[in-house]
């Protein structure tokens, strides 16, 4: 579809996961948008959700892991864009930078014809979208070429999204931390402290310890030993509310 580029932005909903980036030797920028649903599902899925509630993300900005795990699945689809137009026109693409707000991702003005492609995206229990827009200008000079040879195959694109989106996944580093313990004292009692002070914690020592993952309560265990480092033998998995 060809509409323009304000008119497009317009449309866009707030917050999107927006993410610039060029097409050398071509002139100007392009744009990719991922729907917040789809950022909420890839969370949800990396983190063992089963997507069967996921949600658009509103009134607030998208978490550090969110944006990071994003931008490994755009990356990866750059990559994939590039093949996709090999047969055409050789192009390499370079990410420039990630926006939320449609305002300050203005890559041409907004009267300027924009070509938009939107690629729907399945996942087992959810699907979103991804929409890719490029400039007229951008691609006018190849134009012959990609009328006389360029063919979309929808379904197969999405078929190697869908795999590079599980394969980023699997890949992306989380910090995942074990916390003993937690309680409360008065500030008194901390100006007070000093070496050999015991400090009582509100859990039982029979009691698994929490562990979280970038953030987010994921399993239960019991510290212990293996190898010589210090780890945690998972107890149980902590079920998701709602």
């Amino acid at each position: 579809d060809t509409v323009k580029f304000g008119e497009f932005l317009r449309s866009l909903p707030i917050p999107a996961s927006l993410h610039i980036f060029r097409m050398e030797p071509l002139r100007g920028h392009g744009l990719m948008i991922v729907e917040s649903k789809l950022v909420s599902a890839i969370v949800d899925t990396f983190f063992g959700g089963t997507n069967e509630k996921a949600m658009a993300i509103e009134d607030r900005d998208f978490s550090a892991i969110e944006i990071r795990m994003t931008k490994n699945v755009v990356l990866g689809a750059l990559e994939d864009f590039e093949k996709a137009w090999r047969p055409v026109f050789e192009i390499n693409t370079n990410y420039v930078r990630s926006e939320i707000n449609p305002q300050f991702a203005a890559i041409v003005p907004p009267t300027d014809i924009v070509l938009v492609i939107v690629f729907e995206i399945d996942l087992e229990f959810t699907s979103g979208s991804v929409t890719v827009s490029i400039p007229y200008s951008t691609i006018e000079p190849i134009m012959p070429k990609l009328k006389a040879n360029f063919q979309a195959e929808t379904q197969e694109v999405d078929r190697v999204w869908i795999q590079r989106v599980r394969e980023e996944m699997l890949t992306t580093e989380v910090e995942v931390i074990a916390q003993l313990g937690k309680t409360k004292i008065t500030s008194e009692r901390l100006v007070e402290l000093k070496v050999g002070d015991t400090i009582m914690l509100g859990n039982d020592v029979t009691d698994p310890l929490e562990i979280t993952v970038e953030g987010m309560p994921k399993v239960k265990g019991f510290p212990g030993v293996s190898r010589g480092l210090k780890a945690i033998q998972v107890t149980e998995i902590i079920e998701r509310e709602g």
